[in-house]
């Protein structure tokens, strides 16, 4: 389907404050990306902000003795703010029946269509309404630190050093950050964890098969689960990612302190090959954008890990 445009919307004004706040905190709550990584302020009109690539060090010296002049160094990277939009369309009838859930469900909506479409541009740098991706940004998924699941042998520790073989890849780097705070993981990393065995059957995660654990910490460190980590989301393909770890102080992301909304009863929206004629039909429209932007300091902080039939894929492909 093509993405929906509109002509006639009649900007109302910012969402009301309690119902912006209300959006992003869903967004915030449920967004695999910020709830791993730290925020940093986004104009609206994009910019540029400096990460450190290296550190200061201290030296021994004498009582009388020189002092050593440390030095640093720092690069420049910009943030390009991406616009997402979503629109909402009720018929005029449903809206005066009961009013208050209009709002109520198009803010659920909203917080979901909003969230889907920042992590899936924040880790494979695409659009969840095309699928096609996003003209210079940088993602996650560019990260060449790369783990195939199923690589280690049972007897060598299985999926536990597959994990470890990644974590080794982001620790042993010459980059800034380079500890490793957590992983974010497709929901089907999950049951990998709970099946994983020793040489002799028992369950090397937990002390037995429970389908109930949360899982929201492997190997000690946060974990947090979503449908985006493997790009499979609206109609963006699955990429064969199953999990990235790393260091998520090198991601930063932000969002313009305004939300938008436009609406209109008069409007002719085109969705692909259907037109909505608003007044002729007795309908309303809720046209909603925000903007946000994000930079990874460094994409050697972050290892991805692949599903070995999609790696397997992309090698014979390759060769």
């Amino acid at each position: 389907m093509a993405l929906a445009t509109i002509a006639g919307m009649t900007p109302q004004g910012l969402v009301p404050k309690p119902i912006a706040q209300s959006i992003f905190a869903k967004v915030q709550e449920d967004s695999i990306v910020t709830r791993l990584a730290g925020t940093t302020p986004v104009p609206i009109e994009g910019t540029s902000i400096v990460v450190q690539t290296g550190h200061i060090e201290a030296g021994v010296v004498g009582e009388t003795g020189r002092k050593p002049v440390g030095g640093t160094e720092y690069t420049p990277k910009s943030i390009k703010p991406i616009k997402v939009a979503a629109i909402a369309i009720v018929s005029t009838e449903v809206r005066k029946r009961n009013p208050l859930n209009v709002l109520e469900n198009l803010q659920a909506d909203l917080a979901g269509a909003i969230k889907r479409a920042f992590d899936l541009a924040v880790l494979h740098g695409r659009s969840t309404r095309t699928g096609q991706q996003i003209p210079d940004v940088e993602y996650l998924n560019q990260t060449k630190n790369r783990v195939t699941l199923g690589a280690a042998a049972k007897t060598e520790g299985g999926i536990g050093r597959d994990l470890l073989t990644g974590y080794d890849l982001v620790v042993e780097g010459d980059q800034v950050n380079d500890q490793f705070t957590g992983f974010a993981a497709d929901h089907r990393l999950r049951s990998q964890l709970l099946g994983a065995v020793d040489t002799q059957g028992r369950p090397i995660f937990q002390q037995s098969v429970d389908l109930s654990a949360g899982f929201d910490n492997v190997l000690g460190l946060p974990t947090a689960y979503g449908k985006s980590i493997s790009g499979r989301v609206g109609a963006s393909a699955d990429t064969g990612v199953r999990a990235f770890g790393g260091d998520f102080e090198a991601l930063k992301y932000g969002w313009t302190d305004e939300m938008t909304i436009a609406s209109s009863t008069e409007a002719t929206i085109v969705d692909g090959d259907v037109t909505y004629h608003l007044f002729q039909d007795n309908l309303e429209a809720y046209m909603v954008e925000a903007t946000f932007g994000w930079v990874i300091s460094d994409l050697k902080s972050f290892v991805a890990y692949d599903s070995p039939k999609v790696a397997k894929a992309k090698a014979s492909v390759s060769s």
